[in-house]
């Protein structure tokens, strides 16, 4: 009997020493903590440094708005005289150059006017004077029977070509000259470059019929 009771402590004693292969309890009370997720590798740079910021996605970026191009400049009008040129019949070039029936083309400046083109401005003035006479001056207006008006004034190349719509009317042959020598010179004064006349589509001289 005495022996059975020996064996018996000296076994439990062992079971208390070796843990009996169970896990130990946490103590009555407590509950077990967070589990913390590993950093993602994918946004942490190496030498364990902060995270990237992510780039903005492609949908996103579609949607911001696009740079404005630089606009168009703006041509201001002018208000200013233009030249126009008339003709003085048999004036043999003393008052301004010769031509044609011993004629001359004079320059006659007009009243200020608004513009943006000084070529455009120079044959509207000319044009759309319909008197035969310029005032009391005895200068010729030979395009006075005329209706032309200005089309386009085109300035992409080194030469300035006028395109002029319209019905071009001369009252004799020494007319042809003088409306020639009215447009050329008003447009060269007005252009400070070499001009090209052009009228329906043809060239002022065989809109003239010279040829």
């Amino acid at each position: 009997m005495r022996t059975s009771s020996i064996l018996a402590m000296l076994a439990g004693a062992a079971l208390i020493l070796g843990g009996g292969g169970c896990a130990a309890r946490a103590p009555a009370g407590t509950q077990p903590g967070p589990t913390v997720p590993a950093a993602s590798a994918a946004n942490t740079p190496a030498g364990g440094g902060p995270a990237t910021t992510s780039p903005v996605p492609a949908s996103t970026a579609a949607e911001l708005p696009a740079t404005t191009s630089e606009s168009e400049p703006t041509v201001l009008p002018t208000f200013a005289s233009v030249t126009a040129f008339y003709i003085a019949e048999g004036d043999g070039g003393i008052s301004g150059p010769a031509f044609g029936c011993g004629d001359s083309a004079v320059a006659v400046t007009s009243p200020a006017i608004s513009f943006t083109d000084p070529v455009e401005a120079a044959f509207r003035t000319l044009l759309e004077n319909k008197d035969m006479e310029v005032g009391e001056s005895g200068l010729r207006n030979a395009l006075w029977q005329s209706d032309l008006s200005v089309k386009s004034v085109d300035r992409s190349g080194p030469t300035v070509k006028v395109n002029l719509e319209g019905t071009l009317t001369v009252a004799g042959e020494c007319d042809i000259p003088r409306a020639q020598i009215q447009l050329l010179l008003t447009a060269q004064h007005a252009a400070g470059v070499p001009i090209e006349i052009m009228v329906n589509g043809e060239l002022l001289a065989d809109a003239l019929g010279l040829k």
